[in-house]
């Protein structure tokens, strides 16, 4: 029986443009190393009319309901004129655990390193369009999507430029005082190694909060809301020596406001091009 061929597996740039527009630079793609996710991208198009193109990379991580679509079409207008791609992971819930829609937000859970599958996919990116920059990328996500580049950030900072944290109400503070995912004590239980904290120190922060942001969400000494844990996050990332700024979005309250939120991120990233 005759082996099938992928339609597009040897088509040039300029094929690509012509059979399928732009789908091929706004596509949702399965992840090669674990196909049980997947992830969006976005180039403009543009991106074939250029001999030798050279793009940064910006990943957003969806929150806990898994939406990402409304940031990536906030985030295209600035990315493209910056010259940056965009790469959206998507991991769904339960994979293991059938209610379970947190396990990706703590990076190692049930036998999974979300971390790896992260840059499993942006490696899969890099083969499929020639001219990423990849070794470092600009990594954002708010409420659930904030504690995976909160945590993210202290078991990869070689692989960042710059992060934007957005108001995860479980962050995860540099203290060797308390366990995962609270503290780090046991951080190399789940990671293999310990933070490294001259990397982390030069990874520029942001943290974004709604002004609003401030429903009951348990008692802990970080804060009974997210406005109060963002202020203690801050606080705790310069002590140790980090540089932090924290932005506390005017009107917004927890959900919604996915153009302002994506648009400060960039703002800021734009800093670090």
């Amino acid at each position: 029986m005759p082996k099938k061929t992928s339609l597009s597996a040897d088509l040039t740039q300029e094929m690509k443009k012509n059979l399928f527009g732009n789908a091929y630079l706004n596509m949702l793609w399965h992840c090669p190393s674990d196909p049980r996710f997947h992830y969006w991208v976005h180039l403009p198009d543009c991106y074939y009319d250029e001999p030798d193109p050279h793009y940064q990379l910006l990943v957003i991580i969806h929150g806990t309901g898994c939406g990402i679509e409304e940031y990536i079409r906030s985030a295209r207008t600035l990315a493209d004129k910056q010259h940056v791609a965009i790469l959206a992971p998507v991991f769904p819930g339960g994979l293991i655990d059938h209610d379970d829609f947190n396990s990706y937000k703590l990076l190692s859970c049930d036998g999974i390193r979300y971390d790896q599958i992260l840059l499993s996919m942006i490696e899969d990116m890099k083969k499929r369009y020639p001219g990423l920059e990849t070794d470092r990328f600009f990594l954002f996500g708010h409420s659930g999507g904030g504690q995976f580049v909160n945590r993210f950030l202290f078991v990869h900072p070689e692989r960042l430029k710059a992060v934007s944290i957005g108001a995860p109400g479980r962050p995860t503070f540099l203290n060797s005082n308390e366990d995962y995912f609270w503290g780090i004590r046991d951080f190399k239980v789940y990671f293999d190694k310990d933070p490294d904290l001259e990397k982390i120190c030069k990874i520029p922060v942001q943290i974004t909060v709604g002004e609003r942001d401030t429903a009951f969400i348990g008692d802990s000494p970080y804060g009974s809301n997210r406005l109060e844990r963002m202020k203690s996050l801050k606080a705790n990332l310069e002590a140790n020596g980090l540089s932090v700024c924290l932005e506390i979005l005017s009107g917004l309250e927890h959900g919604g406001g996915e153009d302002i939120r994506i648009n400060t991120a960039q703002e800021f990233f734009r800093r670090y091009l």
